[in-house]
C-alpha cells in the first residue's frame, strides 16, 4: 500500500518484497503543516534526511533541530514527536528499517553484515550531523524505482539502493563534524543544492567560502580531487538522471538545471555517463 498525498509519498516496502524495511518516504511541503503527534516505532530504526528548509523532533526530553542537509537517526521503540512544532515547510526523506530479533536478514546481506550495520545506525542514533549530495541523489533514485518497480531487477535495485544510503550514512556519521573543511565543504554543497536551476561560478563559491578565488580553486581541487566547475556539472548531472526519467523532455531538462543549450547539456551528459541524454532514457524506460 502506498500513500501518496501530492506533497507527501509513502511507500510501505514489504509490498516490494523489502521485508527488512517497513517504509520509505518523502516531502516536499510548499507551507507548514500539523504538528507530527507522538509515537514510536515497533523495532525499527529511522533515518531522516532533511534536505531543505528546517524540521524539529522531540525524542525523549531531548529537542533535535534539522536544517537543510542534516541526518537524524531515531531509534526504535523511542516516543517522538515534533512536539508544539509543525512539520516544517521544506523537503526530507525518510527510511525505516527493521531491527527486530527475528527479522530476515538486511537486504538479503549476509547475517555478520546485517547485524553489523544495524549496530552502527542504533550507535549513531539520537545526534544530528551533516548530510552530501550523495545520498541526496541515491533517496532520489530510491523514489524513482519505487514509482515504478515492476519487476525482480527493480526489487534488486531497491535493496541495492538501500544498502548504499545506509553506508553513506554511517561514513557521514563518521566525519569530524565542527572541521572546518567540512563546514566549508557543508556551505558550498547548500549553496549549489539551492541554485542548480542556474549558472553557478565559481567566485561565487568563493564569496561563500571567504577566500580568493585564485585560493579557493587551489584549495577545492586539493580537497576534492577535481576542479569546481567539474563538481558542479557532476552534480547537475545526478540531477538530470532523475529528472529526465520524470518529464522524457532533454530541452526542459537542461533548462531547469542551468545549461544554456540542449546541445551543451548532452555533451555534458555523455562525458559524465557515456550515454547521450536520448540512449539514457530509453535504456531506463526498458528496464
Amino acid at each position: 500500500m502506498n500513500i501518496n498525498l501530492e506533497e507527501r509519498i509513502v511507500h510501505f516496502l514489504p509490498d516490494y518484497g523489502i521485508d527488512s524495511c517497513l517504509q520509505f518516504g518523502h516531502y516536499k511541503y510548499s507551507k507548514a503543516q500539523p504538528q507530527l503527534p507522538i509515537h514510536e516505532h515497533c523495532n525499527a530504526i529511522e533515518i531522516c534526511f532533511c534536505i531543505k528548509g528546517e524540521q524539529h523532533y522531540i525524542i525523549g526530553e531531548e529537542l533535535f533541530q534539522l536544517h537543510g542537509n542534516d541526518i537524524l537517526i531515531i531509534p526504535p521503540n523511542k516516543e517522538h514527536s515534533t512536539g508544539e512544532y509543525p512539520e516544517d515547510k521544506g523537503e526530507l526523506f525518510w527510511l525505516q528499517i527493521n531491527c527486530s530479533d527475528n527479522q530476515r536478514r538486511l537486504c538479503n546481506l549476509p547475517g555478520d553484515h546485517s547485524k553489523y550495520l544495524l549496530r552502527e545506525l542504533k550507535k549513531t542514533s539520537e545526534r544530528t550531523f551533516k548530510g552530501a549530495f550523495q545520498v541526496k541523489f541515491v533517496l532520489e533514485k530510491l523514489l524513482n524505482e519505487l514509482k515504478t518497480s515492476s519487476t525482480v531487477l527493480s526489487e534488486i535495485t531497491i535493496n541495492q539502493l538501500i544498502v548504499q544510503t545506509i553506508l553513506e550514512v554511517l561514513n557521514l556519521s563518521k566525519r569530524k563534524q565542527d572541521s572546518p573543511p567540512l563546514k566549508r565543504l557543508n556551505d558550498i554543497d547548500t549553496y549549489i543544492l539551492n541554485n542548480l536551476h542556474r549558472i553557478i561560478y565559481v567566485d561565487e563559491l568563493a564569496g561563500v567560502s571567504n577566500v580568493s578565488v585564485g585560493y579557493f580553486k587551489f584549495w577545492f581541487k586539493n580537497t576534492m580531487g577535481i576542479p569546481p566547475k567539474e563538481y558542479i556539472n557532476r552534480l547537475k548531472i545526478e540531477q538530470s538522471k532523475i529528472d529526465l526519467l520524470k518529464s522524457h523532455s532533454i530541452t526542459t531538462v537542461a533548462f531547469n538545471l542551468g545549461f544554456s543549450s540542449s546541445q551543451y547539456f548532452s555533451t555534458t551528459f555523455k562525458k559524465f555517463t557515456g550515454y547521450t541524454p536520448k540512449t539514457y532514457i530509453s535504456l531506463k524506460s526498458n528496464n
